[in-house]
């Protein structure tokens, strides 16, 4: 499930400030998808879209894979805010419904210092605290990371919530790379999960598109999956009556 959560990785667009206030937030619609593959063959789709309402951005992720004859559908809602407190974003809760394998009902609540949170997985509540870092879900956890690339952090930690348990994760950039993509050859930001022997998440964000996630891959046993991403749109306001602005492009070329 975290391979899902980082996948489908951060969408707010702040400001290169560190402490960005209200009223500095571009207020972007966005809207990205992904194919998804499994050993190389592709076995799905995933789409994430954003909006706001005030300095609050409600993100919904769905995706359909269909691996071995087994098909699992994911639906998430979530939101995601600015914390002044921790100078960070940090999650105010999410809902997740998971048919499939690892079929399931999840929904989360976190305090307003971040520090606890409380989950009820198919009617089962657990709590949760934290002494240092914040408690993120998945989507805070990669909106945040977007923000430290932008400001050209190359360290970071995050304690990640999930359905059952909270997990401490570290990363570092390893550095910029050119790839081609399906919006041809584009400049990227490669980050790697670190401290863990037993996998290999590698994550490549593009300052061409967004700061967004552009691709992805996670190795680990028998699990090889790739995410690239192959469908953008940006609808952010103007100033006065002007007409927001669209970016919006789609490639179907092979990744």
């Amino acid at each position: 499930m975290f391979a899902i959560a980082l996948f489908s990785s951060s969408l707010i667009s702040p400001p290169a400030s560190a402490a960005p206030p209200p009223q500095a937030f571009h207020q972007c619609s966005k809207t990205f998808a992904y194919d998804l593959f499994f050993n190389n063959l592709k076995v799905g789709q995933l789409s994430r879209s954003l909006s706001w309402q005030g300095t609050t951005a409600t993100i919904r992720s769905y995706s359909n894979v269909d691996v071995l004859m087994t098909k699992t559908k994911f639906k998430q809602y979530s939101q995601v805010y600015w914390s002044e407190v921790h100078n960070s974003f940090v999650s105010k809760g999410f809902n997740r419904e998971v048919s499939g394998i690892l079929a399931g009902k999840t929904e989360a609540s976190f305090t307003a210092d971040a520090k606890q949170s409380s989950v009820t997985s198919d009617g089962k509540t657990m709590k949760f605290s934290s002494d240092d870092l914040p408690l993120l879900d998945g989507d805070a956890l990669g909106t945040q990371m977007r923000l430290a690339l932008i400001e050209g952090k190359t360290t970071f930690s995050y304690k990640l919530q999930d359905t059952d348990d909270v997990n401490h994760y570290y990363f570092q950039v390893k550095g910029r790379e050119t790839i081609n993509s399906n919006f041809g050859k584009i400049s990227t930001i490669r980050v790697e999960q670190i401290r863990k022997s037993d996998r290999k998440l590698v994550l490549w964000f593009s300052p061409d598109i967004d700061y967004q996630l552009v691709r992805a891959t996670y190795k680990r046993k028998i699990l090889n999956l790739k995410a690239v991403m192959f469908s953008q749109k940006i609808r952010c306001p103007q100033s006065g009556l002007q007409a927001a602005q669209v970016i919006h492009s789609t490639a179907s070329i092979t990744p």
